[in-house]
């Protein structure tokens, strides 16, 4: 009898440690599978903006605005005085 209890007490081990790696595997391919849902959301998403539209717009490049007056204030004449 003792030895059939530690034959299964041995079995339960063994269960248990194959239980603990299976468990480990199924956690992995959970976190995967969820990787791969976003990364699937993430393109439905990009696909609807370039369908509606969608488009980033940069900002314009620094330096290329270009004041509307040119000045003329050392001409000294009243109507090109810098009035800023």
């Amino acid at each position: 009898n003792l030895r059939k209890i530690n034959k299964l007490t041995s079995d339960v081990e063994t269960l248990q440690e194959e239980k603990d790696v299976l468990d480990g595997k199924l956690a992995c391919l959970l976190k995967s599978s969820k990787d791969l849902e976003d990364i699937i959301e993430g393109q439905r998403s990009k696909n609807v903006k370039e369908r509606v539209g969608y488009n980033v717009v940069h900002p314009p490049a620094a330096n290329l605005y270009h004041s509307p007056k040119k000045d003329l204030s050392w001409t000294g004449l009243p109507e090109f005085a810098d009035d800023t």
